[in-house]
C-alpha cells in the first residue's frame, strides 16, 4: 500500500511531457478548398487537437538560471520537440527552436518556431499565451489539389 501511495504522488518520470489542448478559431487560405470552414476543419481533424511538448519555457528558463549562477556557458537557442495530435489520433512531429537568452529576455518573449519532421512541409508558431499558427499544404487530405501554397490555422492552446 505504501508503494502505491508513493507512486501516485511521486511519479518515476522526471521528464514528463506537457499536453496542451488547442482549438482553431480562424484560418488563412482554406477557402481555396471550399467555403465551409468548419467542414474542412472536421475533415483535417484540426478543429480541436492536442500538442505534446517535450519541455516547457519554465523548465528551460530554470535550467538556464541554474547555469547562470554556476557561470556555465548559456545557450541562446533551445530545441524541443512538439507533436500535434489530431483529433483522429494522427501525430505530426515537429522540431522547434526558441531563441531566448536568460540574461536579456523575459520568459514570455519570443515564440516556439517549429518545422515539420521528417519533411519540412509544415510550420508551427506557438507563443507564451498559447496562441498558435499552424501552416500546411494539407496535401494528404486534398490529393487532387496539389499546390505549393501553405494554408494557415490560427487559434489558442491551454
Amino acid at each position: 500500500m505504501k508503494i502505491i501511495f508513493f507512486l501516485l504522488f511521486f511519479p518515476l518520470s522526471v521528464h514528463t511531457k506537457v499536453l496542451l489542448t488547442c482549438e482553431t478559431h480562424k484560418h488563412v487560405g482554406l477557402n481555396f478548398f471550399g467555403n465551409d470552414f468548419n467542414e474542412i476543419l472536421d475533415h483535417v481533424k484540426l478543429k480541436k487537437f492536442d500538442i505534446k511538448l517535450t519541455s516547457t519555457r519554465k523548465k528551460i528558463f530554470e535550467r538556464e538560471k541554474k547555469k547562470l549562477k554556476k557561470n556555465v556557458p548559456l545557450k541562446t537557442s533551445h530545441f524541443i520537440e512538439i507533436v500535434l495530435i489530431r483529433s483522429s489520433g494522427y501525430a505530426i512531429p515537429m522540431h522547434c527552436s526558441w531563441i531566448f537568452d536568460v540574461r536579456n529576455d523575459q520568459i514570455s518573449q519570443r515564440d516556439f518556431n517549429c518545422i515539420g519532421y521528417p519533411k519540412n512541409d509544415r510550420i508551427l508558431s506557438l507563443d507564451y499565451n498559447g496562441n498558435f499558427m499552424f501552416s500546411s499544404k494539407f496535401d494528404e487530405f486534398f490529393p487532387n489539389k496539389r499546390n505549393q501554397t501553405l494554408h494557415s490555422l490560427l487559434g489558442i492552446c491551454k
